[in-house]
């Protein structure tokens, strides 16, 4: 396999590939273009790509003091293509889909990774490459309940990706048209620790855009820190149908959040991964969002596959690799898993 390339000729701006532009994707792709990189757009078939592909990707954003969005709105023409092939090679493909289509979405960019693209992963929950960095994670370095057989880390090893953490919250509002509603930080790093040059090239492109670049030494810290906030508040979110303030306002149901990061946090320690944060400090943040609906219960209530293996399933899999009893993840997991295979068996038999 090739190196990654070097910054691309002075003699034209670096060319960036969103791979899955909906709402953070979309975000980063504006924001991209606005640093004065070439865009391309990379997705799914579908009334979004379609409506970007004919009328241009709307981004109406920024937050104001009120916290609430400007309103301003920008249009922008990126080519756009259901297949890697129809596309140049890039310089940097930023792949924003959720875990469970990473797979699908590694196989469709092998092509661009062998030729030396650089990756960029942009996705919640516990990335595939975690135990292969993580010398107390056991013996075997796949993931299994994100990647059963191996081959995302095939595709995409450690050495060969990036990985980002979002903070900041946007929304699709309707076909080709996307709002950044607040926040406006990613977290850049190697899985394997340290600032690497291909880090500084991403960070360099996002110099001008409404996004602000994060270059990390300890990525796995910063992810593992996000998803202390999601383990929870998502799969509870979509278990009862609640907002972060129902579920925070419910003592018995805010207790079972805060023994779901308890043991969450005792499984990073265990894989070296620490946090200072405790489970009240990370809950009160959290309420302040107010009746935030979690994009797990979006998905929920659209009947749409969730990233429960990701968010939930990888960190049981590591307690039972290093030891530590996780009883508030295992219910929670038990419980919505069993929902999900109830919606699916009632859809495909038309009921």
């Amino acid at each position: 396999m090739s190196h990654p390339p070097a910054s691309p000729p002075s003699s034209r701006p670096p060319r960036i590939t969103v791979v899955g532009p909906g709402a953070v994707g979309a975000t980063l792709a504006g924001a991209f273009a606005a640093s004065g990189a070439e865009v391309c757009l990379l997705g799914r078939p579908g009334p979004h790509l379609d409506a970007i592909a004919a009328q241009g990707l709307v981004l109406r954003g920024g937050e104001t003091e009120s916290g609430r969005g400007t309103g301003v709105e920008v249009r922008h023409r990126f080519p756009t293509a259901y297949d890697a092939a129809r596309l140049p090679v890039p310089d940097l493909a930023v792949v924003c889909v959720k875990s469970q289509y990473l797979l699908p979405a590694a196989r469709g960019i092998r092509t661009w990774v062998e030729h030396g693209t650089d990756v960029l992963v942009v996705a919640n929950g516990v990335p595939w490459w975690l135990p292969s960095t993580a010398e107390r994670a056991g013996e075997d370095a796949v993931l299994r309940s994100v990647d059963p057989d191996g081959e995302l880390l095939r595709l995409l090893p450690a050495e060969r990706v990036m990985s980002g953490v979002a903070h900041f919250s946007s929304a699709v509002d309707g076909p080709g048209l996307v709002t950044h509603l607040s926040g406006d930080r990613l977290i850049i790093g190697d899985p394997q620790g340290g600032i690497s040059a291909r880090v500084h090239r991403c960070a360099a492109v996002l110099s001008a855009g409404p996004v602000r670049p994060e270059p990390s030494t300890d990525i796995r810290r910063d992810i593992w820190e996000k998803l202390l906030g999601n383990v929870n508040l998502n799969p509870v979110s979509a278990l009862t149908g609640a907002t972060v303030l129902d579920i925070l306002d419910d003592p018995d149901v805010r207790q079972v959040c805060a023994a779901m990061f308890d043991e969450t946090a005792a499984v990073g320690r265990a894989l070296g991964i620490e946090s200072a944060m405790t489970a009240d400090e990370r809950l009160d943040i959290a309420r302040k969002l107010g009746a935030f609906r979690t994009s797990m219960l979006q998905d929920a209530d659209r009947g749409r596959p969730l990233e429960l293996d990701a968010i939930v399933g990888a960190v049981r899999e590591l307690a039972r690799r290093t030891g530590v009893p996780s009883p508030s993840l295992d219910a929670v997991h038990g419980l919505l898993a069993l929902r999900e295979r109830v919606r699916r068996h009632g859809e495909s038999s038309g009921s």
